[in-house]
């Protein structure tokens, strides 16, 4: 790409989220974060750029007290780099983008952890029934959850997901055993209850919908994995209690491994036949 090619390319984001460019030397440039504006990335752009992944000198903090930790952000910026970049096409709008979204969700997760800060610290005042720490944690739940098949906990940087999963014959039983489940006094402290549910009536109706419960995305990918797996009949709900440190991405595997595992233990998965999900990864080995 040439330099008149860059300019053009910083041009057009200059047109979107204007005064958010800074060109700070030859190939250097500095650019705000859409909607989060005090986290600035200083960012080279080598001569053979597209071809070759631009680099981020620098992130500029200037709310310290609102985006806590520099370093971890840096650190992420330099991931989504990596994820966005390639080879041939230009990155930066896409890079932005990604970075607002990620900010968006750090300072939402924030803000439920001031909310409710002892989530962790009243789960571990739980009496002890199982044998790990984590399921120490979750492990005696209450009534809501009795009928419902659990999956196994799981924690990744301190925070923790648990699925349930419950069969259902119409809307009207998924809407109330949500409800129901969702009153639960611990359910109810989870920073998320990411739900989905797949029905179809004996007369052929079929209901299929999601609630990402403020986890942006996670319901719908939720539901796809149902989809994949070719569940009916079956109301799915993945609770994650944040644990202070943000995990990115991670965290819509983590909602994915448990809600498989709630619906595998529960019996739900077509009998004498692979779910489409199988079939799909087998087709790409």
């Amino acid at each position: 790409m040439s330099i008149e090619e860059l300019i053009d390319e910083v041009s057009a984001i200059e047109a979107i989220y204007p005064d958010s460019v800074h060109n700070e030397a030859p190939q250097i440039y500095t650019f705000a974060i859409p909607n989060h504006e005090s986290i600035k990335i200083q960012v080279n752009f080598p001569i053979t750029y597209p071809d070759q992944s631009p680099e981020l000198l620098l992130l500029v903090n200037e709310e310290k007290l609102r985006y806590t930790d520099t370093t971890y952000l840096e650190k992420v910026v330099k991931s989504v780099m990596m994820k966005t970049f390639v080879s041939g096409q230009v990155l930066i709008y896409e890079l932005l983008s990604q970075l607002q979204e990620f900010l968006d969700e750090y300072l939402k997760e924030r803000a439920t952890e001031a909310i409710e800060p002892s989530t962790h610290e009243e789960l571990a005042k739980q009496p002890l029934c199982h044998e790990t720490p984590v399921a120490n944690k979750l492990g005696d739940v209450s009534d809501h959850t009795l009928d419902w098949t659990k999956s196994d906990v799981i924690t990744d940087r301190r925070s923790t997901f648990v699925a349930y999963a419950k069969a259902v014959e119409n809307l009207e039983e998924a809407t109330s055993y949500l409800e129901n489940l969702l009153s639960d006094k611990r359910v109810s402290k989870a920073a998320h209850n990411i739900s989905s549910w797949r029905i179809k009536t004996k007369d052929n109706i079929s209901y299929q919908d999601c609630d990402d419960d403020g986890e942006t995305a996670a319901g719908g990918r939720l539901l796809h994995l149902l989809q994949m797996m070719d569940v009916w009949n079956v109301v799915v709900v993945v609770s994650r209690y944040f644990g202070g440190i943000h995990l990115g991405p991670d965290r819509f595997k983590h909602i994915n491994t448990a809600a498989r595992d709630a619906v595998t233990k529960g019996g739900f998965l077509p009998k004498n036949s692979k779910s489409k999900e199988t079939s799909h990864s087998a087709k790409r080995k």
